[in-house]
């Protein structure tokens, strides 16, 4: 017997005793696979997985680039980029107060 016609039996089971219908096969599944997904992200979090994640690839990254350490980003971003191409400098938004956020690289200010 599969799944939907385990259902189906359920479904006259319950109409045969005044119940409520039980819930289609994969109704919660997503929800389900959501609040597990929650729940790992959160156990990283709290087992510094995260933290350790982030080092191992920063410390790939200066592996693999090592060339990128002894120039300052200005000569590089001057260097790579004519200046038609590069990006406009942002400034944070007025409303905001500029002591506790800096802008990102759209302009949108971003908690520090």
């Amino acid at each position: 017997m599969n799944a939907a016609q385990q259902h189906m039996l359920d479904l006259y089971r319950a109409a045969q005793h005044g119940e409520p219908a039980p819930p289609a096969p994969g109704a919660g599944d997503v929800e389900a696979y959501r609040a597990f997904r929650t729940w790992r992200a959160f156990r990283a979090v709290v087992d510094e997985r995260v933290a350790a994640r982030r080092a191992r690839r920063a410390a790939l990254f200066r592996f693999l680039r090592p060339a990128a350490r002894l120039r300052p980003a200005a000569v590089l971003q001057s260097a790579v980029l004519p200046s038609a191409v590069r990006p406009a400098a942002v400034r944070p938004s007025p409303v905001q107060d500029a002591d506790r956020r800096v802008p990102d690289a759209c302009g949108r200010p971003a908690e520090c």
